[in-house]
């Protein structure tokens, strides 16, 4: 009795280490989806940018104009590294969501084992066997 109780407290530790574990996966997979979206949205906002500096024809003289395509140059260079910044927290995110589906699987597969564990112990004391011998009576019978 005393070692399947300690299976059983051994086993419902492990659940809880893989809950903790499925929890912090979920954490982060969140914070990583949320830097891929604050990135894309950087990344569109200076792909527009560099599109509008593109339609501007506002220049009066040269100085203007190549400011103008000094500005645009700079912010299309700014979109190609946003771009490869959000295409690596894409699959930053893609990965810590593997990550979260694995440790979901692991924690699922401890609390099956855990299950089955408690289901085996009730099994194998119910049986008539493993049942302890009550004594009744005193000394005197």
């Amino acid at each position: 009795m005393n070692d399947s109780r300690k299976r059983l407290k051994r086993a419902a530790l492990l659940e809880r280490i893989r809950a903790v574990e499925q929890q912090q996966a979920a954490n982060t997979a969140f914070q990583a989806e949320a830097v891929r979206q604050r990135l894309e949205l950087l990344s569109n906002k200076t792909r527009s940018l560099a599109q509008l500096y593109a339609l501007r024809d506002h220049a009066v003289d040269g100085a203007d104009l190549r400011s103008a395509a000094v500005m645009g140059a700079q912010l299309r260079d700014l979109g190609r590294t946003a771009d490869a910044q959000a295409l690596q927290a894409r699959r930053d995110a893609d990965a810590r969501l593997l990550d979260l589906a694995t440790a979901e699987r692991r924690r699922q597969r401890a609390e099956d084992q855990r299950r089955t564990l408690h289901r085996a112990v009730q099994t194998h004391l119910a049986k008539p066997e493993n049942t302890p011998v009550r004594k009744t009576g005193t000394v005197i019978e």
